[in-house]
């Protein structure tokens, strides 16, 4: 019979083989720590633009050299690398990312960082740094610039006002445009087919107007799309013949 607060040895061999597993994976746990740094990186990617984001970390002085991963367009991923002695790495971790689309990155960690639309630079990476790396993408903007040209005649001209439509609706406020006055429209573009669009232009008895330039155009995500209308001064009619006895 065993009293109690007594075990038998069976079950003090046992208590000491676990403790010895747990101090041993302690100890594996601790030394990771000492010869690795861990990055991790956060997408904060509008879903309409991309499902899934492509992230890549290089290394010099680490192992692997490079890692690359597939996060959610709102998910994170860690990586972890060896340092492959006591010098100290340099390690970049960018988005592949397709094109007309604007990439930024912020980030903060152990290790010196430069930030620039390529990635996170990080710089003095030593065993034990945790650094982290947030990269947000969002669609280029997309631009439709008009340009004003008068054609003949010679008396002064007045700023016409002219507006947007796209896909039947109208696009922000009118605007006056002159040959020395461009305007531009910022538009959201989000179908990958892009989107029709004209430009209007409010007619005068004096002038006559020629949009066929700024008619019916088609405007990807991420353009930079510029037309002109061409307007030309209309001519003074003649004076009509008097008639004998006026």
């Amino acid at each position: 019979m065993v009293r109690a607060g007594i075990l038998k040895p069976g079950c003090l061999l046992l208590l000491g083989l676990l403790i010895a597993d747990l101090s041993l994976a302690q100890a594996t746990a601790a030394a990771t720590d000492t010869v690795s740094a861990r990055f991790t990186v956060d997408a904060k990617v509008d879903k309409s633009i991309l499902s899934q984001l492509e992230v890549r970390l290089s290394c010099t002085g680490a192992t692997p050299v490079q890692q690359q991963a597939v996060i959610d367009f709102d998910g994170s991923h860690e990586f972890a690398v060896s340092l492959d002695d006591a010098r100290s790495a340099i390690c970049t971790l960018a988005a592949l990312v397709p094109d007309k689309q604007d990439v930024s990155y912020v980030g903060d960690g152990g290790s010196t960082i430069k930030l620039d639309g390529q990635g996170c630079h990080f710089t003095g990476v030593n065993a034990g740094h945790s650094n982290f790396c947030q990269v947000h993408v969002e669609n280029e903007a997309t631009r439709l610039t008009v340009y004003k040209k008068w054609i003949g005649g010679t008396v002064d001209v007045p700023n016409v006002n002219i507006h947007l439509i796209c896909n039947e609706e109208l696009q922000g406020n009118p605007k006056w445009i002159n040959s020395d006055i461009p305007q531009t429209w910022e538009l959201e573009v989000s179908d990958v087919n892009g989107i029709r669009c004209g430009v209007h232009e409010v007619e005068l008895d004096t002038f006559r107007a020629d949009q066929s330039d700024c008619s019916d155009l088609l405007i990807l995500s991420g353009a930079d799309e510029e037309c002109t209308l061409h307007r030309g001064v209309c001519p003074v009619p003649p004076a009509l013949p008097q008639r004998p006895g006026d």
